[in-house]
């Protein structure tokens, strides 16, 4: 009888899971977390008692953190305001994002092959980091 390394891997992943539910413990399991998990990344951020898991206060500052998120990167592109992009919504964000890349592609595209080389986009990079806000930078010269 031949097993595939899928079985054992699922066979693994439902004795972690059983263990996890036998024993919840929440320290372990934050402890078993990487710092590059998304769950590790949520305790470390908003656990402010850290008892390795997330208490109803600590959610709701969770959860205000995301909205103030999602304001400041869509908020404009919400017009309903009900904080979901519609489709339409989604559509008007994906035309200024293309606008802005043929922008960036005019601007600092400077052998004109339509793509941006490394230093090239290593020269939008420094201009963005110059200049965050995207307003216009002053001209000098004549």
């Amino acid at each position: 009888m031949t097993t595939s390394i899928k079985t054992h891997r699922g066979a693994l992943a439902l004795g972690l899971l059983a263990f996890t539910l036998i024993h919840p413990t929440h320290r372990l399991v934050a402890e078993v977390c990487q710092d590059n998990d998304k769950t590790a990344r949520l305790l470390k951020r908003f656990d402010a008692n850290q008892n390795g898991k997330i208490d109803p206060e600590e959610q709701a500052t969770a959860d205000q953190a995301r909205q103030e998120l999602f304001h400041r990167l869509q908020g404009k592109y919400d017009t309903d305001g009900n904080g979901q992009l519609s489709e339409s919504e989604k559509t008007a964000r994906r035309e200024d994002l293309q606008a802005m890349q043929k922008e960036k592609l005019t601007k600092f595209d400077k052998d004109g092959d339509g793509r941006l080389s490394r230093e090239e986009r290593a020269t939008a990079t420094s201009a963005k980091k110059a200049n965050p806000k995207g307003t216009p930078a002053k001209k000098t010269g004549a």
